[in-house]
């Protein structure tokens, strides 16, 4: 698997015209759109905003057909966040910059959900209606318009913290091809010390309360916050581990516990991670 997501990396990195295919190609085909970003990302860490805007402007050829033939802004949205997010960290070496700059992506995406996927949002809503007044009706409970607000601003909040998580693991992708290419075990290294600063904790807190004032809805802030928590939890996790010298069978078990008691654990890492920004675990925790 590694040689051969190597190999995709090499063909990327061999010029313009090989990246674009590949970016255009991979957007072109269902779901596969991430693996165009990371293809774009990756010129754009290695070349800069310029050489990934050549190869950027190709992918998106697919990517409007997906928007305009089938309601569905998702690959363009991923493409354009991945880029965004990896000239920044280009320019800053600062992967706090960087997912910053995914989430503010985020929050405009949250913003103009309702009018990118208009067909689409009210398709699930409807078919949302329907399932929740029969379960109203079997509990004989009130389903109200409050609840279907908060149904409703559940779901684009979910979209866009989706397109963001995927925007962030394609330019997780690009960096490691990166590094195995220029850069043997940088990204290990950089991806084991990724945290936040308590500056941005009290950001993403002081969001959270500044949001309602602005008529922005909390819901999609909290959703976007919590993006860069559970990749910094992954991060303190995988770094405890590797500075322990505790072997794989520890991250198997720990994604075993993450798949079977996710929602447990999606909060647990995002209080790690939050209290990581105070502590640093990894500075104080000796290595074996």
């Amino acid at each position: 698997m590694v040689s051969e997501n190597t190999g995709l990396a090499g063909y990327i990195m061999r010029g313009r015209k090989q990246a674009a295919i590949f970016a255009t190609v991979a957007t072109l085909i269902p779901m596969m759109f991430w693996f165009g970003a990371a293809a774009i990302a990756l010129v754009t860490l290695r070349h800069g905003l310029s050489q990934g805007l050549a190869v950027f402007v190709w992918a998106i050829i697919p990517a409007m057909g997906w928007w305009l033939g089938w309601q569905d802004p998702g690959a363009l949205i991923v493409l354009l966040s991945t880029l965004v997010m990896a000239s920044v960290l280009r320019y800053t070496v600062s992967w706090q910059s960087a997912l910053v700059a995914g989430g503010v992506v985020s929050l405009v995406t949250g913003l103009l959900v309702p009018s990118l996927m208009p067909e689409l949002i009210n398709a699930l809503m409807t078919l949302a209606d329907e399932v929740f007044r029969e379960l109203a009706r079997e509990a004989q409970v009130e389903y109200d318009d409050q609840i279907q607000g908060s149904f409703r601003s559940l779901m684009i909040a979910s979209f866009a913290s989706s397109f963001y998580g995927m925007a962030v693991g394609s330019l997780f992708l690009a960096r490691s091809w990166q590094s195995r290419l220029f850069n043997p075990g940088g990204w290990q290294q950089e991806f084991h010390l990724m945290k936040l600063s308590p500056g941005l904790v009290a950001a993403l807190v002081l969001a959270q309360v500044v949001a309602p004032i602005l008529g922005i809805d909390s819901v999609l802030v909290m959703m976007i916050a919590v993006i860069p928590a559970v990749v910094c939890g992954l991060a303190l996790v995988h770094g405890l581990i590797s500075k322990k010298k505790l072997g794989g069978q520890w991250l198997f078990g720990f994604y075993f516990s993450v798949v079977m008691l996710f929602p447990t654990f999606l909060m647990l890492l995002v209080f790690l991670a939050l209290l990581d920004s105070l502590v640093d675990f990894r500075k104080r925790i000796q290595a074996s």
